[in-house]
């Protein structure tokens, strides 16, 4: 009965409240009246009767004000009365209101940008079964470049390894699907039969791979991505059970993935997929072919990551003393790793992440500090206000309360504000499809730059209910940290002096501008903490691109096309190709230059051949050096701007039967020949086994970078695509200067269709998009950064600017008085110009010391550049100093031209 009786009163005080405080006042009235008269009878004279009574009561307003406290529903009552108060009081300060929200509401949405790609990234779990207990294991061989597993060490694995329930393994080539349409290039991915059940994944039609289905030569069986079905074969269901055709060989569909299924791999997603097939084998051989695997495995229960890395450092290391010779001299220095599946696939962004999530903190910080800044000087022109309220009754609990309400109102229209950039930002990422041509208008570019770092990643971004539980979390944190401090130091007020004219001070109180001051010292600092670190990156990333890259990415068109079939079994097969669509390459409009090679600059090395100098005993297999070989047309080196320093180009004279030749670069001849000259010398390639062959070098052309843009060139031998043709081709045209390469896109495309229409041309881009997409996650976090820190730049100036001209109203007597006492205007604009200077020095000082010591959280993203650079931190003060002191220069100027006369005669 209780609660429905406290129910009823909560009904009957909101929805009767007219009736309700008619009964209120008629009640203390009465009970004044009552007190009145009985003082009244006992001799006491009407007036002081009615005065005392009053006294007793504590007055009127008092005691309805307690009475109304005391009732049930009053705290909401109170706080629909201070949200009304609060917004006309907001909606008297417009100018303030809008700096403000927007203020808070940039931080507030960049703060939840960044942290949905940190959670939906980061820490949301995969959408897999059980993802929690998914790993990736992976094993690095120095000596052979690659960081792989192979397949007879899976093998065995399986059989030996204790600490995982399962494992998968998977590896993926190109194929060309010649079904349903023009050819296309398609991504295959070989699984073993319990990679999708380890993952949880069904299919949506169809079935999966049997076990008997996953052996050597097993039948041609596939499934299908979602993707795929829709776009090549229109959802139709009736596609399980009829036969594609996949680089010349017919495969049969018995399944198809469902939508929502991403591939565990952060940098494929095939869209067919068959069994892997790998023998029972588990014993390695250097004269055996091995397939290189990347393996996901489940933890049984309880198994910790560290207790299954430490399992197969011990695993590979007793697998070592079992190899040949070679392979065991090849396995030294090898390093086992096993980790997260989900750290595994986001390795590359963490640090980046985290960047710019501490980034966009210190920004929010900045903004926060500043309408802070400017609530205290609110508060102190609310003095008299807040006096008059705490003398008609009202406590200081309640103003704070008051306070807090008008902070939580501009940190709610902030996050309304925030939480629309942020949706905005996070839905063009996710759902904007870029399309496969490399002409981009500005807003694709725009949603690319985005993109590109986090590649497949973007479509797992979204705002969900923990990212909206982390923008209320920041809604409230941020109500408590501009708000508190005026809501204790607005309602901190000596009601006697505040109303007896306290105003008449000559100058603001000391502690006031203490506060006031220090925070915009720390709003400074921290501005300066992001510009030196933006400076840093920018510095580092103009380092990156500013180096030699060995090429020249202009005006240069790429492509790329994989033979497949029978046709293109031997060489002779893939030599006829190259020899039909270099004809018409050269003939395209604008062409100057048409090439093809087996590897662009900045792909990674392919071919490694065993190396040794002709003349010299070579070492034994499996101890001789490897060196990368690129195959190239006559024409290579002009169409990708590679200049050849010495000696001559490969001609169309280097045919299969002709002398072997070679050109090879710079590093080649500094790691073989101590930098004398190598043209005229001969070494040996080693193929396969022992079988070699003696080639000379021709010619030497100039390093180019294939590792990456921060790493330096490796040695590398560049030979006739004649003499040493590979299937995986890139096609690569040089235009006329200022043409534009990109419209070439469809004309190269029919030019390898003239020469065999079921060979498809992917990957078109123009090298300068290629040099673009390699810097995409460092230019993102550049730019990102650099763009945190203008916009603190802009909310410290800001800060600077709104807080001196209440400073000025503050101190308008002091300086009316300093100019009667015949002090020089220039000298007042001096010294309101000096006191900001000391505080832009002092948080310029502060900032620098903080960021010299962060900084070095970059350290690792630097290139060419220190973390402790003086150029950047300096250009760091020197715009944060110039930029406060003109946004004082205003305020400054306002204080010089005090009108003496007008001040005066007010007082």
């Amino acid at each position: 009965m209780r609660i429905w009786s406290r129910v009823s009163h909560f009904f009957k005080n909101i929805v009767h409240k007219p009736r309700v405080e008619g009964e209120l006042e008629d009640e203390v009235r009465g009970f004044v009246e009552m007190l009145t008269e009985e003082k009244v009878a006992a001799g006491v004279p009407a007036a002081r009767a009615r005065r005392e009574a009053l006294m007793e009561v504590g007055g009127e307003a008092q005691v309805k004000q307690a009475v109304r406290d005391g009732r049930v529903g009053s705290g909401l009552e109170t706080l629909a009365q201070d949200v009304r108060f609060g917004w006309r009081m907001l909606r008297r300060s417009p100018g303030f209101t809008i700096v403000a929200v927007i203020s808070l509401g940039l931080g507030i949405g960049a703060t939840t940008a960044i942290f949905s790609a940190v959670y939906s990234l980061l820490l949301r779990p995969m959408d897999y079964a059980r993802a929690n207990s998914l790993v990736w294991v992976s094993n690095l061989w120095p000596r052979f470049h690659v960081d792989t597993v192979f397949s007879p060490d899976f093998v065995a694995a399986r059989r030996q390894a204790k600490s995982f329930a399962e494992l998968a393994a998977f590896t993926e080539r190109d194929q060309n699907l010649t079904e349903a349409g023009e050819p296309a290039r398609t991504s295959y991915a070989s699984v073993t039969a319990n990679f999708f059940p380890m993952l949880g994944v069904r299919t949506q039609l169809g079935r999966g791979f049997s076990a008997d289905e996953d052996k050597p030569n097993g039948p041609k069986v596939v499934m299908l991505s979602d993707r795929l079905w829709r776009r090549k074969f229109n959802g139709d269901p009736r596609v399980i059970g009829t036969g594609i055709t996949l680089s010349g060989e017919r495969h049969w569909v018995i399944g198809v993935l469902p939508a929502h299924f991403r591939f565990p791999d952060v940098q494929l997603e095939p869209d067919v997929y068959g069994p892997l097939g790998l023998t029972a084998a588990d014993t390695v051989s250097i004269d055996k072919p091995m397939m290189n695997l990347e393996v996901i495995g489940r933890l049984r229960d309880k198994v910790t990551v560290e207790a299954a890395r430490e399992e197969m450092r011990s695993f590979y290391a007793t697998r070592a003393q079992s190899y040949p010779a070679a392979m065991a001299h090849l396995a030294e220095g090898q390093q086992t790793t096993v980790e997260a599946l989900q750290r595994h696939l986001t390795g590359d962004d963490r640090k980046p992440l985290f960047i710019l999530l501490a980034a966009v903190g210190l920004v929010l910080l900045i903004a926060c500090a500043n309408v802070a800044n400017l609530q205290l000087a609110r508060a102190g022109a609310r003095r008299h206000e807040t006096s008059v309220r705490g003398a008609l009754g009202a406590s200081r609990g309640r103003l704070v309360r008051q306070f807090l309400t008008e902070s939580l109102l501009l940190s709610t229209m902030a996050t309304g504000l925030g939480l629309l950039i942020a949706f905005t930002v996070t839905e063009l990422v996710r759902h904007t499809q870029l399309p496969d041509q490399p002409q981009l208008n500005i807003y694709e570019r725009a949603v690319q730059l985005v993109r590109l770092p986090f590649g497949k990643l973007s479509v797992a971004i979204a705002i969900d209910g923990w990212v909206l539980a982390f923008t209320v979390g920041i809604t409230v944190l941020t109500t408590l940290l501009f708000g508190l401090a005026p809501a204790i130091r607005g309602t901190r007020a000596n009601l006697a002096s505040a109303l007896q004219g306290a105003t008449l001070r000559i100058t603001s109180g000391r502690e006031q501008r203490a506060l006031r001051h220090s925070l915009l010292v720390a709003e400074v600092g921290l501005a300066i903490v992001l510009l030196s670190c933006a400076g840093l990156l920018i510095r580092s990333f103009v380092h990156v691109l500013g180096g030699d890259l060995g090429f020249d990415p202009r005006d240069t068109l790429t492509g790329v096309t994989l033979l497949s079939g029978s046709r293109y079994e031997t060489g002779a097969g893939m030599t006829g190709f190259v020899n039909g669509v270099l004809p018409r390459l050269s003939g395209l409009p604008g062409v100057k230059a048409a090439a093809v090679s087996s590897l662009l600059p900045m792909q990674p090395y392919d071919e490694r051949p065993a190396i040794a100098m002709d003349g010299a005993p070579a070492p034994p297999m499996g101890f001789r050096p490897s060196v990368p070989v690129i195959s190239i047309t006559p024409d290579y080196f002009h169409a990708v701007g590679t200049a050849l320093l010495e000696g001559r180009a490969l001609s169309a004279g280097d045919q299969e039967k002709s002398m072997p030749v070679a050109v090879v670069n710079v590093a080649f001849t500094k790691k073989y020949f101590q930098g004398g000259d190598g043209l005229g010398r001969r070494f040996n390639l080693y193929f396969r086994g022992d079988d070699h062959t003696v080639v000379t070098i021709v010619g030497i052309a100039a390093d180019t970078r294939h590792n990456g843009l921060e790493q330096q060139a490796q040695a590398e031998v560049y030979m006739p695509m004649a003499q040493y043709p590979q299937p995986a081709l890139n096609l690569i045209v040089r235009t006329d200067t200022g043409a534009d390469a990109a419209l070439l896109a469809k004309p190269m495309r029919d030019a390898v269709l003239s020469v065999d229409g079921e060979q498809p041309l992917f990957d078109v881009q123009t090298m300068a998009q290629r040099v673009s997409s390699a810097v995409a996650q460092r230019r993102l976090t550049t730019l990102m950064l650099a763009l945190f820190a203008g916009l603190a730049v802009v909310l410290s100036a800001v800060g600077v600017y709104g807080v001196f001209p209440y400073s000025v109203t503050q101190r308008v007597h002091e300086i009316a008085i300093r100019l009667a006492l015949g002090a020089a205007r220039p000298a007042v604009l001096r010294m309101m110009v000096m006191e900001a200077a000391r505080l832009v020095f002092a948080g310029s000082i502060a900032g620098l010391v903080a960021a010299y010591f962060l900084s070095r959280v970059l350290a690792s993203s630097l290139v060419g550049i220190s973390p402790h650079d003086a150029v950047s931190f300096g250009a760091a003060w020197v715009l944060m100093t110039v930029l406060g002191l003109g946004a004082s220069l205003a305020p400054a100027a306002h204080a010089a031209g005090t009108d003496l006369n007008a001040v005066l005669h007010a007082e």
